[in-house]
């Protein structure tokens, strides 16, 4: 019996998606395919941006187009994507907006997301990001069905991977986020 949430829906901390803005440039229009509650959409419009909001699940986000799946779009809502994917999707959910044409996109990941032979061979051998930023302090993801005191105190280490289509090729430069 596992504990985490069925399709992994653990809303992203409103400082986590505005470290990226602070450091990352992106087109006028964001497509979030995980949008889940909206907690990177509405950092994403407090900045400025416009946002294409999708989950496969209604969370309650009435910008959400629900019952989308990712996986299964013929096409691109936006050439730039933000989001936190469901982890256990998280490489397909990669190779999917590279398969789109989406010329820059942005994962809130575990920072263990890096290890394994597979991945570098099914991923990151031929289409490394160009940006990771490291959060220097470990951020609490809390289930989207739980609150704060349910969940307790744990913590994990997080980065944002950013592919961009104008680093293509070029090893991927490292950056990390202190804590404020």
């Amino acid at each position: 019996m596992t504990n985490r949430q069925k399709d992994d829906w653990y809303p992203t901390p409103p400082n986590a998606t505005a470290a990226l803005l602070s450091r990352e440039r992106f087109g006028k229009t964001i497509w979030e395919p995980a949008a889940g509650d909206g907690a990177i959409a509405k950092v994403c419009e407090k900045a400025g941006y416009d946002v294409v909001a999708s989950d496969l699940n209604d969370y309650g986000y009435m910008d959400a187009l629900a019952n989308v799946d990712f996986l299964l779009e013929p096409e691109r809502a936006a050439d730039h994507i933000i989001t936190n994917p469901p982890y256990k999707l998280a490489q397909e959910f990669i190779q999917k907006a590279i398969d789109l044409g989406c010329t820059k996109h942005a994962w809130l990941l575990r920072l263990a997301f890096l290890e394994g032979s597979k991945r570098y061979w099914g991923l990151f051998a031929g289409n490394p990001p160009a940006r990771i930023y490291v959060f220097s302090h470990r951020l609490t993801l809390i289930r989207g069905d739980h609150d704060a005191a349910w969940y307790g105190s744990g913590k994990t280490a997080m980065a944002w991977f950013v592919w961009d289509s104008a680093c293509q090729g070029d090893d991927p430069q490292l950056f990390w986020v202190p804590e404020k």
